[in-house]
C-alpha cells in the first residue's frame, strides 16, 4: 500500500471517529462537515492548552520549592550561628567566673590558629606581650591545663601544649599524694613518670600539679590515671594520664602567672 492511500486511510479513520465522539456529545442532532473536520483540532487544543496550564502549575510548583529549600537553609545556617553564639557564651561565663576565682590570672585569651611548626604541637593565642603574658607562664581552660607559654609576640602567643613531647610538668595524685612528673608522648595520652612501684596509684584517680616545678601553680587540674602497670617494670611504674582538656578542643583559655610570681 502506498503512503499517499495510508494517509487517506488515517484521516478517514479521524473523521469517523470524530463524527462518533460528537454524536455521543450532540445525540441526535445533525452534524456538519465544518464540526466534523474541526473537532480532532478542538480536541488538542484543548489538550495542548491543558498541558501547557499543567506544565506552568509544575514550574510554579518547582520554583516555590526551590525557594523554600535555600529558606530552610538559611534557617540552619542561622541556627547553627545561633547554637554556636551560645556555646560561646557559656564557655566565655566559665572563664569569667574562673577569671574571679583564680588570683593568678594575668589575662583570657582566644585561640586563632594551631601552631606553623610540625616538630611542636602548639596553639596561638591572640593576647601577648602587651597584655603582660611571659614565656613559661601557665595556661589553662575551666576544665584544665593546657600548656604553657612557649614564645611571645607584642599580641600573640604560641602555646606549647601538654601533648607535646618536649612537655612536662610536676604534679601530685590527689588521694594517695604519690608525686611524680607528666610528660607528653604526641598522643591523647601522656606519661606520668618517676612513681616507684611500691607506690599506691588506682586507675581512675585525679592528677593534679604539685608546684615544686616553680612554673605551674599548685592544684590546676591534670587529668585522671588511665592505666597503671606495675608487673615487668623495674624502677617505676608505668601509668598513664588521660587529660582532662582535650588538645583537639581547646578555643578559649587564661594565661596564669608564674608559680612565686608577683
Amino acid at each position: 500500500m502506498s503512503k499517499g492511500k495510508k494517509r487517506l486511510l488515517i484521516l478517514l479513520a479521524l473523521f469517523s471517529v470524530a463524527l462518533t465522539l460528537m454524536s455521543f456529545q450532540h445525540g441526535r442532532r445533525p452534524v456538519s462537515f465544518t464540526e466534523v473536520v474541526s473537532y480532532p483540532y478542538d480536541v488538542l487544543n484543548r489538550f495542548t492548552a491543558h498541558l501547557m496550564l499543567s506544565f506552568k502549575k509544575a514550574r510554579t510548583t518547582f520554583d516555590e520549592n526551590e525557594r523554600m529549600k535555600k529558606e530552610l537553609t538559611q534557617l540552619l545556617i542561622e541556627r547553627q550561628r545561633y547554637n554556636e553564639i551560645i556555646q560561646e557564651n557559656k564557655r566565655l561565663k566559665e572563664l569569667l567566673q574562673l577569671k574571679e576565682h583564680q588570683p593568678r590570672v594575668i589575662a583570657a585569651a582566644k585561640v586563632i590558629a594551631r601552631g606553623y611548626d610540625r616538630l611542636l604541637s602548639t596553639v596561638i593565642i591572640d593576647k601577648g606581650r602587651a597584655a603582660g603574658i611571659e614565656k613559661g607562664m601557665a595556661v589553662i581552660t575551666t576544665r584544665g591545663l593546657v600548656g604553657k607559654v612557649y614564645t611571645v609576640r607584642d599580641d600573640f602567643s604560641d602555646v606549647l601544649l601538654m601533648k607535646d613531647s618536649n612537655f612536662s610538668v610536676a604534679v601530685r595524685l590527689q588521694n594517695s599524694r604519690q608525686e611524680g612528673v607528666v610528660s607528653g608522648t604526641g598522643l591523647d595520652r601522656y606519661l606520668l613518670k618517676y612513681v616507684p612501684p611500691e607506690g599506691s596509684v588506682t586507675k581512675g584517680e585525679v592528677v593534679v600539679t604539685s608546684g615544686l616545678d616553680g612554673v605551674f601553680p599548685e592544684g590546676i587540674p591534670v587529668g585522671v590515671v588511665g592505666t597503671v602497670k606495675r608487673e615487668g617494670v623495674e624502677f617505676f611504674q608505668h601509668i598513664e594520664v588521660v587529660p582532662f582538656q582535650s588538645s583537639a578542643t581547646i578555643e578559649e583559655v587564661i594565661v596564669l602567672k608564674k608559680e612565686g610570681g608577683r
